[in-house]
């Protein structure tokens, strides 16, 4: 005990509150983001009455978020690569900043597209700089809870956003959105406190090619995508369900506040639940249960048993693999010389792509025959990928007490690879890290 207590550093000490303090941050900036991705609900019928605008045009302008998410993402990754992970998620801030104060005084509907169009970009930015940044500094052993961390900072920011869209009704959008820019400025201002991470090592020089040729990076980006599908496909069917059999608007909007509310509460759980048993096992659960609940959602004829099956399906399960699969992706790409910024570009694209096909699949295919159909189709597609989440994730991590045969271990001589019966073995970051925190 007294030795490993010697052996305990004091530097990672102040590393881990420097880790906490950027941790602190990107939760603010996701937080934020994520409340102004979904401010514009409440808004959209606000511009359809003054400014005249018809449903397509409305719809087009609550797609031009997502859609300029894509190319935000792919510049963002370029710039990463070149000015570091805080400066991208700077020019985010400064990106939305001035976009969301003329958003606010817009006054036709095609200006105010190219202006939502904008945000979706700089949000590319923001999530590309931010997550990009705490997977930079955060420990292998404690990456799971961390990523936890922001990912439910992000989505309590979604519960945020209709009350802000709905004060900018009430009060004037010039108002309120003037002030979003000015909180934009001020977290901009917070985030050139904190020095540029150090960078990583470089990665491959065709990080692309890497990518397409790893088949753990392209499961976790196919895992974002299936859960992004599934939560645009849910987010057009179920409210028109809940309506259909007589829920009040209260009602629907409550079934997902509740829902994200336990998807917030749950995910740095779960983040710790991967870093103490790797990802396998909260993502075979998390699919499965998912699976099970879609096929249940259309059973019920009455809109109180919906609601409860709708809040258990979107808060719990999706998150219980939403992370993990982030996790994959991440170590995949550092056991490849992948740049972690070419992860995070992944994980984007795979989100932004899945929400943007999720719901006008979904609502077509149940237009021609019913709400079951889609529902039931996404159900044997995560079935479907269960069989390749167990055949090739890897088996739950070993307990903190056993000592892991690391792959650089394998590599070395005999004569370096075998240590001393006299001192402690160090084979293995995470387990001496574990061992210090024991005693």
């Amino acid at each position: 005990m007294s030795a490993l207590r010697a052996l305990r550093p004091k530097a990672p000490l102040r590393e881990r509150g420097s880790e906490r303090r950027i941790v602190a941050l990107v939760r603010a900036l996701l937080l934020f983001e994520s409340a102004m991705y979904s401010a514009v609900t409440p808004v959209l019928p606000h511009y359809a009455r003054t400014l005249g605008a018809s449903k397509p045009a409305v719809g087009l302008l609550a797609a031009a978020y997502p859609a300029g998410i894509l190319p935000g993402s792919l510049l963002a990754a370029w710039m990463a690569s070149r000015v570091g992970v805080r400066r991208t998620a700077l020019i985010g801030l400064l990106l939305f900043a001035v976009s969301i104060v003329a958003f606010g005084f817009g006054s036709d509907i095609v200006t105010l597209d190219a202006l939502r169009f904008v945000q979706g970009a700089a949000c590319g930015f923001i999530w590309g700089g931010g997550l990009t940044w705490v997977i930079a500094v955060a420990p292998r052993e404690r990456r799971g809870g961390m990523l936890g961390s922001v990912i439910g900072a992000a989505t309590f920011g979604t519960l945020i956003g209709p009350i802000l869209g709905t004060l900018a009704v009430a009060a004037g959008t010039q108002l309120v959105f003037s002030l979003v820019g000015a909180a934009s400025l001020a977290l901009g201002a917070w985030t050139m406190r904190y020095p540029e991470p150090t960078p990583a090592e470089p990665g491959t020089s065709t990080p692309l090619r890497a990518v397409l040729r790893n088949p753990a990076i392209l499961l976790g980006g196919w895992l974002i995508l299936l859960e992004a599908c599934t939560v645009g496909a849910t987010g057009t069917l179920l409210p028109l369900r809940l309506a259909r059999f007589g829920a009040p608007a209260w009602a629907i909007g409550a079934t997902f506040v509740l829902a994200s509310l336990v998807s917030a509460a749950l995910s740095p759980t779960i983040g710790r639940l991967v870093d103490r048993r790797g990802a396998r096992l909260p993502l075979c659960a998390g699919l499965v249960t998912t699976a099970a609940l879609l096929i249940l959602l259309p059973v019920p004829h009455a809109w109180l048993g919906l609601a409860v099956i709708s809040v258990i399906a979107l808060g719990a399960p999706l998150t219980a693999y939403t992370i993990p699969a982030m996790s994959v992706i991440t170590e995949s790409a550092e056991r490849a010389g992948i740049a972690l910024v070419v992860a995070t570009t992944l994980l984007n694209l795979a989100w932004a792509t899945g929400e943007t096909i999720g719901a006008p699949a979904a609502a077509g295919i149940s237009q021609a025959t019913s709400d079951a159909v889609p529902l039931l189709i996404l159900a044997a597609i995560m079935l479907a990928t269960l069989v390749v989440v167990r055949r090739r994730v890897a088996s739950p991590r070993p307990p903190a007490g056993a000592v892991p045969v690391e792959p650089e271990a394998a590599s070395r001589p005999a004569a370096t690879a075998e240590p001393r019966s006299d001192q402690p073995s160090t084979a293995g970051t995470s387990v001496t890290s574990r061992a210090t925190r024991a005693a």
